[in-house]
């Protein structure tokens, strides 16, 4: 269950700006990330059956699944619980450890090509993050979800974080276009996208929409209600 949360958190989108419908799909460790954007500006971001980020009519929301079971709350409703729930959790800043930016030429990936970026602690050749950065227009809508779910994170999460310019320069590197190659933890790597027209039922919300007290109750569950509801399904991905 918190291997779940911290994927919701990790999704968790501010508003995007309309563009062309697009899907991207990404393997992420053994799982699949689906990125939906349409002309409308809404969205859809899904590792099925765990978590699901939709932004609907202006409002943003996070699914996260416990079994067949859709647990549905606002986003800002999830920040702040997610916010208490990791609270004490970071030790203290110590001492200040900036990080540096290099760039490592170009990489292909899924037929698309890329500019290569790593960010590590400075005088230090231990591990690194790395991103290949893809600035196709097409992409833009992924790129920007991307480029939110990091700011949505700096601004729930960047006060617990050690002294250091991680942020910044995290930033500084998504800005650069749309991931193809996100190494943060799991690699996060592209594997086809589609500019195909998306069901509007794509992005109807799985069930009713809880309150954060609520949410938290049946998040503490590691049993399904008895009463529970079965998913809709919703079309197929394009």
């Amino acid at each position: 269950m918190r291997r779940t949360a911290v994927l919701a958190i990790a999704l968790t989108l501010a508003p995007l700006p309309a563009a062309a419908d697009v899907t991207a799909h990404y393997a992420v460790g053994r799982d699949t990330l689906s990125v939906e954007v349409d002309d409308n500006g809404d969205y859809r971001a899904e590792v099925a059956g765990k978590v699901m980020l939709l932004r609907r009519a202006g409002t943003d929301y996070v699914v996260i699944f416990q079994g067949a079971v859709p647990l549905v709350v606002e986003r800002q409703a999830f920040l702040k619980l997610a916010k208490n729930m990791v609270a004490g959790t970071f030790p203290p800043s110590g001492e200040r450890r900036d990080v540096r930016i290099g760039s490592a030429g170009e990489e292909v990936v899924a037929g698309r090509r890329g500019t290569s970026w790593s960010i590590r602690v400075a005088d230090s050749d231990g591990n690194s993050i790395r991103a290949v950065m893809s600035a196709d227009r097409d992409l833009a809508p992924v790129g920007m979800v991307f480029m939110n779910v990091l700011d949505a994170g700096l601004e729930t999460f960047g006060a617990m974080l050690p002294a250091s310019n991680f942020g910044e320069a995290l930033r500084e590197v998504m800005a650069k276009g749309a991931p193809l190659r996100l190494s943060l933890g799991e690699e996060v790597q592209l594997r086809s996208v589609s500019a195909a027209q998306i069901d509007a039922a794509r992005f109807a919300l799985p069930g009713p929409v809880m309150d954060s007290a609520a949410f938290d109750q049946a998040m503490s569950k590691r049993s399904e209600p008895a009463d529970a509801d079965e998913v809709p399904e919703a079309p197929p991905l394009p």
